[in-house]
């Protein structure tokens, strides 16, 4: 492995510690309800990282475009972090 192959880690690294640390988290109890936005916070921290990064920076964050990256990324932890919130939101408001 080159010097610039192995540079690129470090953001991958970071993400994918934080991701199995939650699902970890959520396998052993923790509540969902608080774990799942952390799970979305990792996505966009996927994101920012990806759209900030030079493309020999980012190693395996880099799989598509630039755009899409970090859009597909944004998106998921957009959506990770609003579902999660939702589950917060008292049965009797959606119910009524």
């Amino acid at each position: 492995m080159t010097e610039q192959q192995r540079n690129g880690w470090g953001p991958y690294t970071v993400i994918l510690t934080g991701t199995l640390s939650g699902l970890s988290a959520i396998m052993l109890g923790a509540p969902s309800e608080i774990m799942v936005p952390v799970l979305g916070g990792f996505f966009l921290l996927g994101a920012a990282l990806r759209g900030l990064l030079p493309v020999t920076g980012a190693g395996p964050l880099a799989v598509r475009g630039r755009t899409t990256d970090v859009v597909t990324l944004g998106l998921l932890g957009v959506l990770l972090v609003f579902g999660g919130l939702v589950m917060l939101v008292p049965r009797d408001w959606i119910i009524g």
